[in-house]
């Protein structure tokens, strides 16, 4: 299977699409927050939720795949963001129409920031090398679900980047609430050490297992926690019939490199371009 190519690259974007949609309606569902939706927009999704989060749940993605977004939809999408004080961020893949990026140039977008698309292929088995001594990967949901949300917070409490407390909240939220979604958790001699998630998405190209909401303890960085959560959703990907499975990072992170170290590759690399409400 070709990992770079555009056919491929429209089924990732597809799921990312996807992903940030359900993610928006299981906010919605948590909070209660009416205003908050995912609106369809040239084949792509635009969310728009509490504006405290950001662009992290504030963002548009998938969209100019097969028809370049026209400047009636740019112009909608930036009265929407507007009206809540946001930005207008966009997301865009490099296979996307060619017209999108000369729209956006034409309309004083730049881009503030990269992420990081990449894929496996499942059709193999996963090699991996044995788990560090002591960690353990549990994936009964009862189990995990009672502790997810504490857990996940506190891994993602203490990153380069701070994100704030609510924001972390929401997103373990989200996570519980998503029915694609199996989570797992990571224990080193018994105590949880990491947390991650799974979401199963039908695309184009097949079911794809979207690996996502990944974080570690700070007392257990370093050892290995998030490698055994990357192999334990692998294997359960396979097992529910995933023929790809996805992850994005932001460039030169550690969770880029836990990535590369599982078997993905580096499908391709996505431009944010934004501009700020007039």
């Amino acid at each position: 299977m070709i990992l770079t190519g555009p056919e491929l690259a429209r089924a990732l974007e597809f799921a990312e699409a996807s992903h940030l949609s359900r993610q928006t309606d299981a906010y919605r569902e948590w909070s209660g927050d009416l205003r908050a939706r995912a609106v369809a927009v040239c084949g792509g999704i635009a969310a728009l939720t509490a504006p405290a989060f950001g662009r992290k749940l504030n963002h548009v993605t998938g969209c100019g795949m097969d028809a370049p977004l026209q400047a009636a939809e740019l112009a909608e999408l930036e009265s929407m963001y507007a009206t809540q004080g946001l930005e207008t961020q966009i997301d865009l893949c490099p296979h996307a129409h060619s017209g999108t990026l000369a729209l956006l140039a034409e309309h004083g977008y730049a881009v503030n920031a990269f992420s990081n698309t990449y894929v496996r292929s499942l059709a193999a088995a996963v090699v991996r090398t044995a788990a560090a001594n002591g960690i353990e990967v549990i994936s009964d949901q009862a189990w995990v679900v009672a502790r997810f949300a504490t857990h996940s917070v506190a891994g993602f409490s203490v990153q380069a980047v701070n994100r704030p407390p609510a924001l972390l909240e929401a997103l373990a939220q989200i996570a519980l609430r998503r029915s694609d979604t199996r989570l797992f958790a990571a224990t080193v001699d018994g105590q949880i050490a990491g947390t991650a998630g799974m979401s199963l998405i039908e695309t184009p190209a097949g079911l794809l297992a979207h690996l996502y909401i990944a974080s570690t303890l700070p007392a257990y960085r370093g050892r290995g926690v998030q490698l055994a959560l990357l192999h334990a959703r692998l294997d359960a990907a396979r097992n529910a019939g995933c023929t790809l499975a996805s992850v994005t990072a932001r460039p030169a992170n550690a969770s880029a490199r836990n990535t590369e170290r599982a078997g993905f590759s580096l499908a391709y690399t996505k431009a944010t371009f934004s501009k700020r409400p007039a």
